[in-house]
């Protein structure tokens, strides 16, 4: 659910899950420019003093972040296994979710001294983080907007993807390790193309971008991070600078009643 509401509205502020991680990471100032209604999460989102105080540090927390998403990503999925939603096969996701736990335990335990066993976790997930460093990548420095895409000519699907996503640029030799997520363009355009044909799709849509002087953004994956980076940092900034009364900062109804204000 998360991901294909992902997929339909690609960096919407208001819409889009895959951005919505505050008061943790603010990946555009238009985040905590007002306060917002999350649709995917049913709350509203604005600026406080824990926000300002992480966002306005995230540039340096987003790798030990990257390192631990993994643990986040069990957690969400068991939150989500045990909800009311409707799933498919629920008893069968719940069942090799429960081999994986049962086999993480089982050989993390397996080391002579719980120091290893946290080191083994700690390790293994930090390298498993690369993969979440490769998907976050590819939108946190890309375009962002308010509510809806698909207006007109401007904003329409092929180009909203376009203007959303980035590509990483890789030698094919390395494609197992990147296992197809450095191809994003080619899989929001095409989400069910299978990642062995991604590669061959780029070159099509390259051709297409040209034809239509579209811009294709495939930068190499250390330039991709820095980008990234220098895209938190600068949001990093304006977070610091918000005041009560900017910013989405504590501006609301309630906060006002608790204060008597007015």
């Amino acid at each position: 659910r998360n991901h294909n509401t992902h997929h339909i509205v690609c960096n919407s502020v208001e819409h889009d899950p895959d951005i919505q991680h505050m008061p943790l990471i603010a990946v555009t100032p238009r985040v905590f420019a007002k306060p917002y209604w999350s649709t995917y999460y049913t709350k509203w989102v604005s600026m406080d003093g824990a926000a300002k105080v992480l966002v306005g540090n995230q540039h340096f927390v987003f790798y030990p972040m990257m390192a631990l998403a993994r643990f986040n990503l069990y957690v969400q999925s068991w939150i989500q296994l045990f909800s009311k939603e409707r799933l498919h096969y629920r008893k069968v996701e719940i069942c090799a979710m429960t081999v994986y736990c049962c086999w993480v335990v089982k050989l993390a335990t397996s080391m002579p001294t719980w120091l290893e066993v946290l080191g083994w976790l700690l390790t293994s997930h930090a390298v498993a983080g690369i993969l979440h460093v490769q998907i976050v990548i590819s939108h946190w420095a890309m375009h962002t907007y308010h509510g809806h895409a698909y207006n007109d000519e401007t904003d329409d699907w092929y180009i909203t993807q376009l203007k959303t996503t980035m590509n990483v640029d890789t030698f094919p030799m390395l494609d197992f390790v990147h296992i197809g997520l450095q191809f994003q363009i080619e899989h929001h355009l095409y989400p069910r193309l299978p990642r062995h044909n991604l590669r061959k799709a780029k070159d099509l849509v390259m051709d297409v971008c040209k034809k239509h002087d579209i811009h294709y953004h495939e930068p190499g994956f250390f330039q991709a991070n820095i980008e990234t980076i220098r895209a938190l940092y600068r949001t990093a900034l304006i977070a610091k600078q918000s005041n009560k009364g900017s910013h989405g900062f504590y501006e609301s109804a309630l906060w006002d009643g608790m204060l008597l204000a007015g």
